[in-house]
């Protein structure tokens, strides 16, 4: 009977045991069963549509003055810069001091020598009218002095409106702007009609691009330019091609491009821009965002959403204009492909809109 009740304890111990392992297996394969669960992804749709798609060339340039916009500023005499009131890029009124300068002693030398060749001539001119007068002098030297006279003269009121008075001259700015170069130096000793600064108009920038010369056929004046200041945040702007360069720049090696910015207030002389020039524009064609088309093996594919799942479909990519791919075959309208979660897609995994 102890072996017998033995016996019976050893079975129930081996089937609690079994029962628990049962147990545990099930647990197990259950939880095999939920990894197992199909996989719904987070994406962003957009539906392939017929839209406007524009060829563009890249180039890059500069903002400046345009020459008919720039006022050069010079003295007409020999000077010295006694002071300098501006900086290159400053901000002007109309009447704003910009340098000040004094005459030089030979400038001063000059201004003194037209005095006494004027009041010379006007001695002389007098000394020939009391010859004439006594019948020893002709109407020839006579007319002569007289000339002379109005020559000597005629000198003096150059110099006078020129030198003006033997102190310091003020240089002023002749109207509201910018300057836009800087010449003059304190101390500097400039000669006559040496251009001292240059004022451009604030309304009066425009862009310098450079391109390759095998490009420079498919540019044309009016064509359309979109363009941002190569500078954190900057804002995209538009610009109006004005004329086109028929020769290379001797530095760069390129063709210049010039265009007219829509907004000329904002931005500043100098700065650096990138511009995409608008050469070509087409309506109606089959596009979809950038974005959608990825590529593999050098064959572009999108992944349209179908019944609520992703669907590949290889495609025939057209042009690309940096915003839209044209597709030229392997999709339809309206068809909503992928744009943004599309690079851990699978073909056939459930998605979801965002």
């Amino acid at each position: 009977m102890a072996m017998t009740s033995q016996r019976w304890r050893i079975a129930w111990l081996l089937l609690g045991c079994i029962i628990v392992i049962s147990a545990a297996f099930t647990n197990v394969y259950a939880g095999e069963d939920d990894d197992k669960a199909p996989a719904v992804a987070t994406v962003t749709m957009s539906p392939a549509t017929l839209a406007t798609m524009s060829r563009s060339l890249t180039a890059y340039g500069t903002v400046e003055f345009s020459a008919e916009h720039l006022h050069a500023l010079s003295v007409p005499y020999q000077a010295r810069v006694t002071n300098v009131d501006v900086v290159a890029g400053q901000m002007l009124r109309k009447g704003d001091p910009i340098v000040v300068l004094q005459a030089t002693a030979a400038a001063n030398l000059e201004r003194q020598r037209a005095a006494t060749d004027a009041q010379f001539a006007q001695s002389e001119l007098q000394r020939v009218h009391a010859l004439f007068a006594q019948h020893l002098a002709t109407n020839s030297e006579v007319a002569a002095a007289e000339q002379s006279a109005r020559n000597a003269d005629a000198a003096l009121a150059s110099a006078q409106s020129r030198f003006g008075g033997s102190g310091e001259h003020t240089l002023r700015a002749d109207g509201d702007g910018v300057v836009a170069s800087l010449a003059a130096h304190r101390g500097d000793v400039l000669a006559a009609d040496t251009v001292i600064a240059q004022i451009g108009d604030s309304d009066g920038l425009q862009l310098r691009l450079g391109i390759e010369a095998s490009a420079a056929a498919q540019i044309k004046p009016g064509q359309n330019v979109s363009f941002n200041v190569l500078e954190n945040g900057a804002k995209p702007m538009t610009a109006t091609v004005m004329r086109v360069a028929r020769q290379l720049d001797p530095q760069t090696r390129l063709i210049e491009v010039y265009a007219t910015p829509d907004a000329p207030q904002d931005l500043s002389s100098g700065a650096a821009v990138a511009a995409k020039i608008e050469i070509a524009t087409r309506a109606n064609v089959l596009s979809v965002p950038r974005s959608a088309v990825l590529y593999r093996d050098g064959k572009a594919y999108v992944f349209a959403v179908e019944s609520g799942k992703a669907a590949l479909r290889w495609i025939d990519a057209g042009e690309d204009d940096g915003t839209r791919v044209e597709i030229r075959s392997g999709l339809q309208a309206n068809t909503p492909v992928v744009t943004l979660g599309n690079y851990e897609l699978q073909d056939g995994m459930a998605v979801k809109a965002q």
